[in-house]
């Protein structure tokens, strides 16, 4: 997909002409949802724009997935990047053929079977979409795809921080 076609869809979800939330087929692809995947935003100084590592487009079988959205905005605070991490869902949501949801503290992302898989695509959506609705500009996106199984111990650390984020953010939000 073209960038231009990812800010027209974005123009369209921000005038309230987004399409239907629900989307209704029988998943063709799945990436994320196991027990090695995450999804979090929190305050972090990782640079700016996109990075897609470890993808790999012939396995057949989920890959586990870590998102990371470090956001470097002056101020930015672990319950203030909270948004962002739902905000990242209903991104992915916007593409045609896609369907993304939260699984405890990951995500899972399925693709209909008229659709390939592109994480380039994934990204960039999170990230304009991170900036049109919330405004935040100085931050990063990080989609990083393991093998099956939880054999990165890469996203297993990732999913370490995801939960210390979580957690964080629990407590501050009770007291």
């Amino acid at each position: 997909m073209a960038t231009q076609d990812i800010s027209t869809i974005i123009a369209a979800a921000l005038a309230g002409n987004a399409p239907p939330a629900s989307k209704e087929f029988v998943a063709a692809k799945m990436m994320g949802g196991t027990a090695a995947s995450s999804l979090f935003a929190h305050p972090a100084d990782k640079g700016t724009g996109i990075k897609v590592l470890g993808y790999d487009p012939e396995l057949d079988e989920p890959q586990d997935l870590g998102i990371e959205i470090a956001v470097a905005d002056e101020g930015a605070t672990v319950a203030g990047t909270g948004p962002l991490e739902e905000g990242a869902v209903k991104a992915i949501n916007l593409l045609p053929g896609y369907r993304a949801a939260r699984r405890a503290e990951g995500l899972v992302i399925e693709t209909d079977g008229a659709t390939t898989f592109d994480p380039d695509d994934v990204a960039a959506i999170i990230e304009q979409w991170l900036t049109r609705k919330y405004g935040i500009t100085q931050f990063a996106v990080r989609l990083i795809f393991g093998p099956p199984g939880g054999r990165s111990v890469f996203l297993r650390d990732l999913r370490g921080q995801a939960y210390a984020v979580h957690q964080q953010r629990a407590m501050s939000n009770e007291q």
